[in-house]
C-alpha cells in the first residue's frame, strides 16, 4: 500500500514513485498495489486521495481499453461507449472490498473485463453473431440492434391511434399455428392421447407431470404419444405437407418431439 500525506496531487516525490519502472517494464508502485491503497482510502474517507489514485489507476489502464476496443474503430461512438464502460467495470471493482480477484492477478482481469464490456457492447448493437469451427460469423445477430429498438414500439400518431410496427414476434403465425395444432389433435380418436399430445407440445409439462395429471405411469405416457405422433405425421403427409417446410401445419408436429 501507498502511504499518502497531504494533497497527493502536490506531492512530486509520490509522482516519480508512481510512474517509475523496475528493470523488468513493471511499475514500481503496481495495479495491485493502488487497487488496495483506493480501498484504504475508500475506507478512512479520504475521497481526495482516492479519486487521484484511481486517475492514475484509469491512466495505466488506457493502453489496454484502446487495444480491446480497436474493432469498433469505424464506429467511433460505439468505441467511446465501450471504453467508458471498460473505465466504469474497473474502478467498480477497485471499489469492492469483496473483489480479490482483481488483487491476485490485475492485468488478467483487467483483460476479462475490456472483452467482457466489448462483447455488451455488440450484444447491444446487434453485431455479434455465432462463429463456425473457422471462427467466420454465421447465422444472424444475437439481438435486435438497440437503433431498431424505438421502432419495434408502438407510436401514436395525431392521436389517431397507434401505427403498424414491426413485431418480432408474428402474433397471427402463433394464433393460426395453435388452431392449426388442434385440427391436427381432432384427428386422434383417443381423447387420451389428444391430452397427453396438448400437455405436452402445448402447455409443455413434462413427462413426470403429464403422468400424475393423467393418472399413468410414465412410459404408458410416452407410449400413447409416440403413437399419436405417428398418426398425426401420417395425416400431415397425407394433406400433401413436407415435414421440412416453414408453414404451421408442418411447424406444429415438428415441435412435439419426445
Amino acid at each position: 500500500m501507498i502511504a499518502l500525506q497531504g494533497n497527493p496531487r502536490g506531492d512530486a516525490e509520490l509522482h516519480a514513485r508512481l510512474s517509475r519502472r523496475t528493470l523488468e517494464g513493471r511499475y514500481e508502485i503496481s495495479e495491485s498495489d493502488l487497487v488496495l491503497s483506493i480501498r484504504a482510502c475508500q475506507g478512512a474517507g479520504d475521497i481526495a486521495s482516492r479519486d487521484f489514485l484511481c486517475e492514475i489507476l484509469l491512466e495505466r489502464c488506457a493502453p489496454e481499453f484502446e487495444r480491446h476496443s480497436w474493432g469498433l474503430r469505424q464506429r467511433p461512438d460505439l468505441r467511446e461507449e465501450a471504453i467508458a464502460g471498460m473505465r466504469e467495470h474497473v474502478l467498480r471493482e477497485t471499489l469492492n472490498p469483496k473483489e480479490r480477484f482483481i488483487v491476485q492477478n490485475f492485468i488478467h482481469y483487467l483483460r476479462c473485463a475490456c472483452v467482457d464490456e466489448f462483447n455488451r457492447v455488440l450484444r447491444d448493437e446487434g453485431m455479434r453473431y455465432r462463429r463456425d469451427e473457422e471462427g467466420r460469423p454465421s447465422g444472424r445477430p444475437m439481438r435486435v440492434p438497440r437503433v431498431l429498438v424505438d421502432h419495434l414500439q408502438p407510436i401514436s400518431v395525431d392521436g389517431e391511434g397507434s401505427c403498424d410496427i414491426l413485431d418480432q414476434e408474428d402474433q397471427y403465425e402463433r394464433l393460426h399455428a395453435r388452431e392449426e395444432a388442434q385440427r391436427l389433435l381432432a384427428c386422434l380418436a383417443d381423447p387420451r392421447d389428444r391430452r397427453i399430445v396438448a400437455l405436452r407440445a402445448l402447455e409443455g409439462l413434462r413427462w413426470d407431470e403429464i403422468a400424475e395429471h393423467m393418472h399413468l405411469n410414465e412410459r404408458s405416457v410416452r407410449l400413447h404419444y409416440a403413437k399419436a405422433l405417428a398418426v398425426m405425421r401420417a395425416q400431415v403427409a397425407c394433406e400433401g405437407h413436407d415435414a421440412g417446410s416453414s408453414a404451421p401445419a408442418a411447424a406444429a408436429p415438428a415441435r412435439m418431439t419426445a
